[in-house]
């Protein structure tokens, strides 16, 4: 079971809560063993009138006399003078004996969920850390709401069943283990007679447990396709609201649910089965004993009456630890289903990988890039996105991406802070090469701000500061007044500790691009990368948010893919992409006057523009 072996790793911190749950374990099991052999002389008391003390053994105490020493013992703690108090003591020690047993399960099951909340914690700390480090094609190979699913449900799932399942199996063997030694020591030759028809129960629940797995596998799936239906219409809401989507997506997701239902209902009714097929193997066992022992017994052969009723009592308490193991296999086989998901995430290699501790450069940056020979591929399907790409940008430097969409522009600007690797060839900062670099200090080079305006459910002053918790309320503001944010913040009812709400719903479009400039200015990096800012934006706000990326900019490295080229100046320099290349490297008065693809582009926009 390699995913166990994996899940020890989790384990090992929690050495001391799982040692606790261990002596809790030996401590019911005692209690147990106790509690069922004192129900035999319950039952003798109450039937009987009195509780028989069998004579003590005349040889040592051996294997095959620790019965008659246990029951010697076990009949003088309730033997009393009358019937009715030797009654009332063996209830006594009962009530005693069961109440400490359910002490000692109480808090070795306390203590499996204080280890499977923290493995859990641990388990999603590391899940989301590891995607946090994958690159963008990772996200878009998968459905956010499978990676959600088995962040949330499937670790949830597999801590519910590995932690319960744990517990069992530190107690369940042990009490199985007692009772079978107290079986054995009345009679042997009944206590194999039952084994030689329990393993019945171990091919069935092997059985069931294959087909749980399988089952479980297919029910997380459907679980992520439902959480990925239920983000897409929410995160589409003003789209389906719109276009009167609401009845399509409701019947989309009902599908989906029905899908999920089906899968869920099929696994649990499989996994519902599993106790009651084992109880009745058991009974099966116990009935089968009866009919074979039951003659000898009465005839006085091989067990006395009492000896007998002593024997049924702990055979009927054994069903109990064999009927809980059985469940365990069940929760393990779903546990495990859940597990494969989780851990093949988990396994997924981070394309970005971070350099090692002897290859790391600190230069001084000072905003020189130089694109040497690179190719892009993002998977073999798609093809190369960038072909051959040579080209060198000098600090200080305003260059604009020109092209149609799907041309290279905005995988150019995704190389730069490693969102991807090259196929081929390297991207460098001031001479090196930017794989050399610390991850954290390449991204500070750069500030981001993209068409898709991403805002999180938090303060306006949280989200100017996201990534840099450390900024002074000075820093932010400032970096609000170059990005012309402050005005308009200081209207707000809270000012920058207002909350902008989900997606920052509360500002209109041109605000929340003015409070994502504001984040990208607020380190002050050397390098501004722009991917069209302006683009989803109206003309009369576009041009307001274009002056400021120009004022914003100055001194700065600016790289700024656009489809504005008609306000562009004209010594601006164009890089014009086409099919993944560069085919042109030129002022853009230049451009527009002896390039027909570039002066169809722009003619293009301008038309648009005035439509």
């Amino acid at each position: 079971m390699t995913f166990f072996r994996r899940y020890l790793d989790y384990l090992r911190p929690q050495a001391a809560r799982i040692g606790g749950m261990f002596l809790a374990g030996l401590a019911f099991v005692a209690l147990s063993g106790v509690a069922y052999w004192m129900a035999a002389d319950f039952v003798q008391a109450l039937f009987i009138g009195r509780a028989q003390a069998p004579t003590l053994p005349e040889e040592p105490l051996t294997f095959l006399n620790l019965s008659d020493y246990l029951a010697h013992y076990s009949a003088k703690l309730v033997l009393a003078d009358t019937p009715l108090a030797t009654l009332k003591r063996a209830i006594l020690f009962i009530v005693v004996a069961f109440a400490l047993k359910n002490v000692a399960l109480y808090i070795q099951l306390a203590l499996s969920a204080s280890v499977e909340q923290r493995i859990a914690r641990r388990m999603r700390d590391q899940y989301v850390e590891h995607l946090l480090r994958q690159d963008l094609a990772f996200f878009h190979r998968r459905q956010s709401g499978d990676l959600i699913a088995a962040g949330i449900n499937d670790i949830t799932v597999l801590n519910a069943g590995l932690a319960e399942s744990f517990g069992k199996l530190l107690r369940d063997p042990l009490t199985a283990l007692v009772f079978l030694v107290l079986l054995l020591a009345i009679s042997w030759q009944m206590t194999l007679a039952a084994l030689v028809i329990a393993p019945l129960t171990g091919i069935v629940t092997n059985a069931l447990g294959e087909s749980l797995k399988r089952k479980s596998r297919r029910t997380q799936d459907r679980v992520g396709a439902v959480t990925a239906r239920l983000g897409e219409a929410l995160y589409g809401i003003r789209i389906v609201q719109a276009y009167g989507g609401e009845r399509e997506e409701v019947r989309r997701f009902r599908a989906a649910t029905d899908d999920h239902f089906r899968q869920a209902l099929g696994k649990e009714r499989m996994r519902r089965l599993v106790s009651p097929a084992r109880e009745f193997i058991g009974v099966i066992v116990i009935a089968a004993i009866l009919f074979v022992a039951g003659g000898h017994v009465l005839g006085g052969q091989w067990l006395s009456r009492d000896e007998f009723v002593r024997f049924l009592v702990l055979l009927f308490g054994l069903l109990n630890p064999i009927t809980s193991l059985g469940e365990v296999q069940a929760r393990l086989k779903i546990a495990e289903g859940a597990a494969q998901r989780v851990f093949a995430l988990l396994d997924e290699p981070a394309a970005i990988v971070a350099p090692g501790t002897g290859e790391r450069e600190h230069p001084a940056f000072h905003g020189a890039i130089r694109f040497s020979r690179v190719s892009l591929a993002y998977d073999e399907e798609r093809g190369r996105a960038l072909r051959d790409i040579d080209v060198r940008i000098e600090p200080g430097e305003r260059v604009i991406l020109a092209g149609r969409s799907g041309s290279g522009k905005s995988s150019f600007l995704n190389l730069l802070p490693r969102f991807y690797d090259p196929a081929e060839g390297a991207v460098e900062l001031d001479g090196v090469d930017v794989r050399r670099i610390p991850i954290a200090e390449l991204r500070r080079v750069f500030g981001v701000v993209t068409q898709e305006i991403v805002l999180f459910h938090d303060t306006v002053a949280g989200n100017i500061a996201y990534g840099s918790p450390e900024a002074s309320r000075e820093r932010i503001e400032h970096a609000a007044a170059l990005a012309k944010a402050d005005s308009f913040i200081r209207e707000l009812p809270q000012k920058y500790d207002t909350d902008l709400g989900n997606l920052g719903e509360r500002l209109s479009g041109g605000q929340r691009q003015r409070i994502a400039i504001a984040r990208a200015l607020l380190h002050d990096p050397p390098v501004l990368l722009f991917d069209e800012p302006t683009s989803a934006l109206d003309g009369d706000v576009a041009e307001q948010i274009e002056l400021t990326l120009r004022d914003v900019s100055r001194g700065k490295t600016v790289i700024l893919a656009t489809h504005r080229l008609s306000d562009l100046a004209g010594d601006d320099r164009v890089l014009l992409f086409e099919d993944g290349r560069i085919t042109a490297d030129a002022a853009h008065g230049h451009l527009a006057r002896t390039n027909p693809a570039y002066r169809a582009i722009v003619h293009q926009q301008a038309v648009a523009a005035t439509a």
